[in-house]
């Protein structure tokens, strides 16, 4: 039997994390769409006057949202796992890890916020544009990091250069299939 150590993927872990982020925040990011008209038709105060149940449960599903990418990325990269014979603790750990880490605040959003708003700035501060230009790019980011065969390659070979130009044997391999 296999030790828990040896099941561990570092490559899978470090290159999911980064996927996972990019999920949280882009449903962070969209979920600015709900209930837009409301959030951004007055000022704060003027809603926390009149409205103050509806201008706390809209944060709070913006904060929830992330969440929500959260589990979203962790049913991508399970099924990957699976799909590919990665141990599905790799995909346990992310979820965990990245989960407690976005509860609790420190996983960078601060940060690197102006870098991610930067496609949304074609369109003026706060609009629906924005929002929606910011989360489709960053949900279009993770899923390329799930999706790009290279990347898979490199988590299963263990190194760039083999990922991406492949072995002699399967080179081989691949012209012997097509000769006629």
């Amino acid at each position: 039997m296999k030790s828990f150590l040896s099941n561990l993927n570092t490559r899978l872990i470090v290159i999911h994390f980064i996927a996972f982020w990019f999920f949280a925040y882009a449903f962070f990011t969209l979920a600015f769409l709900y209930d837009y008209d409301f959030m951004h038709s007055a000022s704060e105060h003027m809603l926390y006057i009149n409205d103050k149940g509806r201008q706390v449960g809209d944060k709070e599903l913006y904060f929830q949202a992330g969440n929500f990418g959260l589990l979203a990325a962790y049913i991508i990269s399970w099924w990957f796992s699976s799909k590919r014979n990665w141990h599905w603790i790799n995909a346990v750990i992310i979820f965990m890890v990245s989960f407690a880490l976005y509860n609790f605040g420190y996983w960078g959003w601060n940060v690197l916020h102006s870098i991610f708003q930067i496609p949304g700035s074609v369109f003026p501060k706060n609009s629906k544009g924005s929002y929606l230009t910011n989360g489709m790019v960053m949900l279009g980011i993770g899923l390329a990091i799930f999706f790009i065969n290279g990347i898979k390659r490199y988590i299963d070979n263990g190194n760039a250069s083999s990922a991406v130009k492949g072995n002699k044997a399967d080179r081989k391999a691949a012209k012997a299939k097509f000769k006629v």
